[in-house]
């Protein structure tokens, strides 16, 4: 047990299995099709323009990555495509591994660092650190970095006073200019209604059991663990606060990412409905499968007698539900051929979804132009998955209410 009150066996084991290699892909599994295709693509959208402006006199930047597992931050911050539409494709990202001048990747599992040294052996400008963040950051010679990079819930794994250390540390050493990047535990995600009236506060159980076999899922012997889940409300404070006592200026934006699509909405084994949904996205992106559209239509009745905890997330679901759906029934009337349907769906859909429904009918309707063995599964699913995850990425400001909670916060003085 280590001082933050976890254990990292699962981890070690899940090192062991390969789930921290360079690659795996597909319906199901650690880097699955929503995790290359959705979340990764969200977090390069989110953080690309604060990336863009530091590079843009050319300087090459340095990059912390807290809680970097086995160093899969390096690989997501050099694939951040250009916003430059025009960019030729030698030169479609807006990072390559040479412009970071330094990587360091610091985590707390032995396991995680050895699999990243393993996984980046002979780059001189990559290196990793064991280091438990709850005690703050690293011992470094120098602690000034560009970006204060941390994806996919790591610091979720920090108490509610551990992360404001460690946001008062990264703000005491950080340069005029710097970007830190949170994801951590959405509190407010369908996956897990029973916690939506806690506090980030309190660590709050959960488990890695989507990366086991369906039938392991529930078995007494897979390790659960306890984790800190976050508002916007909270973290936004939790931050304010250590800008004031550190006296730095600080600007924040805030996304819910896989709100429909965490990993636990398919087990069910925090809010007892199994729903599927993850894995009929990645079907969408796979190109060797076709869409069941009939699954993909979401319902929320599970959630009725939760929506009084906190009104704002229940509308907030119920505006993405309906534009959600609202995709879904314009497939439907394609499929069926319904021309009538399909004109009223994108007719009296709002402005911000409506040109993509028309895409996705224009789509339909050229099947014959594209040379491919299945259109469905090589060009019809992608694009509607992408249509899915871009109305996410679209919604306002975030709440809290996706399996991860994104923050970027812009260090500007």
């Amino acid at each position: 047990m280590t001082e933050r009150g976890y254990r990292t066996e699962f981890f070690e084991t899940a090192v062991k299995l390969g789930f921290y290699g360079l690659d795996r892909s597909g319906l199901t599994g650690k880097k699955d099709n929503v995790r290359k295709f959705w979340e990764d693509t969200f977090i390069k959208l989110m953080i690309r323009p604060g990336v863009e402006e530091i590079c843009r006199d050319d300087t090459r930047i340095r990059v912390l990555d807290l809680g970097c597992g086995s160093g899969e931050g390096f690989e997501l911050l050099t694939h951040i495509p250009c916003s430059d539409r025009s960019a030729p494709p030698r030169s479609g990202f807006l990072l390559w591994r040479g412009d970071i001048e330094s990587y360091v990747g610091v985590d707390i599992s032995p396991a995680m660092v050895k699999q990243g040294e393993s996984n980046y052996s002979g780059m001189s400008n990559v290196r990793f650190l064991q280091h438990d963040l709850s005690q703050g950051l690293p011992p470094l010679e120098d602690a000034r970095f560009d970006f204060y990079f941390s994806s996919y819930s790591s610091l979720s794994h920090l108490t509610h006073d551990a992360l404001g250390r460690l946001v008062e540390d990264i703000l005491r050493t950080a340069p005029a200019r710097a970007l830190v990047l949170f994801d951590m535990m959405g509190r407010y995600s369908p996956e897990w209604p029973k916690y939506w009236d806690k506090s980030s506060k309190e660590m709050l159980a959960y488990s890695m059991e989507y990366l086991l076999p369906p039938e392991s899922r529930e078995s007494d012997t897979v390790e659960r663990y306890t984790i800190s889940y976050w508002s916007a409300e909270e973290l936004a404070e939790l931050i304010d606060q250590a800008a004031r006592r550190t006296h730095r200026s600080v600007s924040l934006h805030i996304k819910d990412r896989s709100i429909f699509i965490g990993r636990h909405m398919d087990t069910g084994i925090f809010n007892g409905v199994k729903l599927q949904l993850r894995y009929q996205v990645n079907r969408l992106f796979e190109h060797g499968y076709r869409g069941e559209i009939e699954k993909l239509r979401i319902d929320l009745s599970y959630l009725r007698d939760y929506q009084h905890v906190r009104l704002q997330v229940w509308e907030r679901l119920c505006l993405y539900r309906d534009r959600w759906n609202r995709v879904i029934e314009q497939l439907e009337g394609l499929m069926n051929g319904d021309d009538a349907r399909v004109r009223m769906i994108i007719e009296t859909a709002p402005p911000e979804l409506s040109s993509d429904l028309k895409m996705l009918a224009w789509l339909h309707r050229s099947a014959d132009r594209f040379p491919v063995a299945d259109f469905w599964a090589s060009v019809m699913g992608p694009q509607v998955a992408c249509v899915l995850r871009n109305l996410e990425f679209g919604l306002p400001e975030g709440l809290g209410c996706g399996h991860g909670l994104m923050c970027l916060a812009e260090i500007t003085g």
